[in-house]
This record gives structure tokens, sequence and C-alpha cells, in this order.
């Protein structure tokens, strides 16, 4: 579940081939702030993730996120581009066969206050693509944000995405009919006040994912001190 009150994370994301960086934050309960580098190429160390989230009921909680202003194009070369790269086509579902992961995808906009929305408060409630990043599957990071607990049970969508390792596969299934097969690279925990914006939703080579849920919980101020970030990149696809 979000509360979309003054406990905010924020979130930057890439468009193909250019920074996507228009002004927007997405509310998130408990998960706190990730703000951009105070200079390009700046980018805090990743916390170790270690223990699964104790999630209480309430307050429920979700990814943090905010996209940075536009940024002028540079003059410097395109960089290469690796690997397969799809056409646009949006998401539909995510499978994640190891932490036992099916769920629709619900589109993610902004919302009057030019903030992001995030999926639903309550238990069931599927994860959430943001409209704003690229489609899984086209070049650069696409992002998908999911609850890690909601407003009646400890466990959400994204509960056990820090179990994720490194060459673990999952697949989104897209509005055209193809499904996007993904591998893990790596899961890293970031500190709420050391979010490294840049690397996390810079430019890519490549097309990749992130899948972003929050972690860290701290009973004292029943608030998620931590962000949960998977990092995957396309590898296959194959009609759905």
């Amino acid at each position: 579940m979000v509360n979309t009150s003054s406990r905010r994370g924020r979130l930057m994301a890439s468009a193909t081939a250019a920074v996507l960086l228009t002004s927007l934050t997405v509310g998130v309960a408990g998960c706190g702030q990730a703000p951009a580098p105070s200079s390009p190429g700046t980018t805090p160390a990743a916390q170790s993730a270690v223990n699964a989230p104790t999630a209480p009921a309430a307050p429920t909680q979700a990814p943090p996120s905010s996209i940075p202003a536009a940024q002028a194009p540079t003059q410097a070369a395109p960089p290469k581009i690796q690997g397969e790269i799809l056409q646009e086509s949006a998401p539909v579902s995510l499978s994640i066969p190891d932490i036992a992961v099916t769920t629709n995808l619900m589109s993610l906009d902004r919302d009057a206050k030019g903030e992001a929305e995030v999926p639903p408060e309550t238990a069931g409630s599927p994860a959430g693509w943001y409209k704003h990043s690229p489609t899984p599957g086209e070049l650069g990071p696409s992002v998908i944000l999911g609850h890690v607990n909601t407003t009646t049970i400890a466990e959400g969508v994204f509960y056990r995405l820090h179990e994720l390792t490194q060459g673990e596969t999952f697949s989104v299934t897209r509005a055209d009919g193809s499904v996007a097969v993904f591998a893990v690279d790596r899961s890293e925990v970031f500190k709420k006040d050391a979010f490294p914006t840049l690397a996390v939703y810079g430019n890519t080579q490549r097309a990749e994912i992130r899948l972003i849920t929050c972690g860290g919980y701290e009973p004292s101020t029943g608030e998620f001190t931590e962000n949960t970030v998977v990092y995957g990149h396309l590898v296959s696809s194959h009609a759905g």
C-alpha cells in the first residue's frame, strides 16, 4: 500500500537513447528519498542486502521514485547497442518463478500533482510498470514497481524480491503477444538517503529492467529505510 503523505521516495528513469528526465515524484510511505547525486557520475555506495523485510500489515510500502528535469543532449557519439532490442509494446504481466510471483502489470502514470501513480494498497495488488520508462525489451531500463506489503497482510507482490540472485530468469508478457525474458544481473539495497539515481535509472546500451520495492523496516518509526533494486537485462524473446 502507498500512503501519499510527506514521507515520499524518489526515483529516476531513462528513456530509449536519451535520459527521460522530466520532473516527477512517486509518493511512497516510509521509503524515504532517493535524491539525485550532487554531481553527474557521483553514486553513493550500495548497502548489502541481508534479511527479508519484516513488514507489518500496516502501514504499507511501495518503491521510491523521482524523475529529474530534462537534460540537454550531448554531442558525444551514440554508444554501441548491445544485444537484442524489441519494439515498443506495453507489458501485460510479469512472471518470476524463483520467488513464486505471477502478477498482471498495471500502467502507472502521473497524478494531478505531477507525482507518479502507484499500485493499489490492498492485498493482491499487482505490480505496475511506470509508463514513462521504456517498455520491457526496449533500449534502456524499464521500471516496474511493487509493494513489499499491504494494508491487510505482511506479504505484498514483491515481498520476496530480495531473494533473487544473479543468473535467475523471469519474463514479461507484452501486449503484442511477445514474451521478453530477462536474467538477473544483481540485487542491491540502498539507504534512502544514498540512492544513486543516475546509476540505477540512467541510460544503458542494452534492454534492461529494474524491479523495485522497499526494505529495511524500522519498527521504531514504522518506516522502511532502504530501497531494494533488482537489475536485469534482456536475454531472449519469443512468441507467447
